[in-house]
């Protein structure tokens, strides 16, 4: 393992490189530095172009941080990712056929990270099928350019599968709080922790780069084994960038991190509007003892809806990046939580909702209907509206 500057680091993606950036939304694990200076070697030597760039989540602040910083035209040949909604810039590239463009669901992304890192041969899902990323339709394909097929039907035992082909990569920029001498990096300060160590282990099945940005050094041997989310013998490069965020927006939040718990009256409200009005009456029908998954966009503002109404702790909300419990955040630091029970690594919610029959975006997963809980739900609901009612 060597510790290198973020301009060494940028030296090391070649022509035509498959590159795939952890992190999430607003700046969360998003190696900024690193991107920083791949931007800036592009702009002055016309270097690295032609690269394939792989994310999982949507990554940047929607004006021209994150991934925005590869718009220059020649950077990028190929764009795989679940969302372009946070890089805008990339958007008309797309729509102009200017690169090749996929976007695939992030949950196939996210677990398809720990299948390339067993060696196997795609992931096997029915997520996808009679939708714009089965091959019988689009393939996922955003831009007329993109003519690889990345997705395949198969039938196995007389049923529909979908076959999401491994990527190729040939470097992977992660992110964590602090690294060692020998490579070892720990992520006391995240607000997730991502794909992380699938991403790594993909990549060096593949004999490629990885490459960890990271806040501060420690010695050999000092940091607490169980903290330490990537092993050193998974990590080629550490860049130390002593001024890294936790977000865009956010310099450092303990409560992001999961280092203390903020009394509910704190938590932030969601002004009156139009997505209050939705957010609220999707929360009412969420059954006492439930365990829902939010997703992302406006069912973000659920969590906040039922911290103003005292019920967030009858309920347990999840979101895709692996928190469990809590208040998942909406705003510009959505995509982490607050005063959650839980963290785990990004694959293995996805993996919990599908095994419990879930549905994207806003599944409720556990709760019965029985006559106790009905009659406790209608007067739920009940105290829910009189409350809306004299507020507003």
């Amino acid at each position: 393992m060597k510790i290198i500057s973020a301009s060494d680091a940028a030296k090391l993606i070649r022509r035509g490189d498959s590159v795939m950036i952890s992190g999430s939304g607003g700046g969360h694990c998003i190696p900024e530095s690193i991107i920083v200076a791949i931007e800036k070697r592009f702009l002055e030597e016309g270097q690295p172009r032609d690269l394939c760039l792989i994310h999982v989540v949507g990554l940047g602040d929607r004006v021209a941080q994150g991934v925005d910083r590869f718009r220059h035209e020649g950077m990028l040949k190929r764009s795989v990712t679940s969302a372009l909604i946070d890089s805008p810039s990339l958007i008309p590239l797309a729509r102009d056929n200017k690169i090749e463009s996929y976007t695939l669901p992030q949950g196939v992304l996210s677990q398809l990270t720990r299948e390339m890192a067993g060696r196997r041969p795609g992931l096997i899902t029915k997520v996808g099928l009679h939708t714009f990323v089965d091959p019988r339709q689009r393939g996922g394909r955003q831009s007329e350019t993109a003519r690889d097929d990345l997705v395949q039907l198969m039938i196995i035992d007389g049923e529909e599968w979908l076959r999401y082909k491994p990527l190729p990569l040939n470097v992977v920029l992660l992110r964590g709080t602090t690294a060692d001498e020998d490579g070892n990096v720990t992520m006391e300060d995240e607000a997730l922790f991502g794909e992380m160590i699938s991403t790594a282990q993909a990549c060096r099945q593949q004999g490629g780069t990885v490459i960890v940005q990271v806040k501060r050094l420690a010695r050999r041997g000092t940091l607490p084994p169980k903290s330490v989310k990537i092993p050193g013998i998974l990590v080629d490069h550490i860049v130390v960038d002593p001024h890294q965020r936790q977000t865009y927006a956010t310099d450092y939040n303990p409560a992001y991190a999961g280092e203390l718990r903020i009394p509910l009256e704190h938590l932030k409200k969601l002004p009156f509007s139009e997505r209050k009005i939705v957010a609220r009456r999707a929360a009412m029908e969420i059954l006492p003892g439930a365990v829902c998954n939010l997703g992302a966009g406006i069912s973000t503002g659920i969590s906040a809806v039922a911290s103003e109404e005292g019920i967030l702790d009858d309920i347990v909300l999840t979101n895709e990046q692996g928190f469990i419990g809590g208040a998942p955040l909406t705003g510009p630091d959505s995509g982490t939580a607050q005063n959650y029970d839980a963290v785990i690594d990004a694959p293995l919610p996805v993996r919990l909702l599908r095994r419990r029959g879930a549905r994207y975006r806003l599944p409720i997963i556990r709760g019965s209907r029985s006559r106790g809980q009905r009659q406790h739900l209608s007067f739920w609901r009940q105290d829910c509206r009189r409350r809306r009612f004299h507020q507003y």
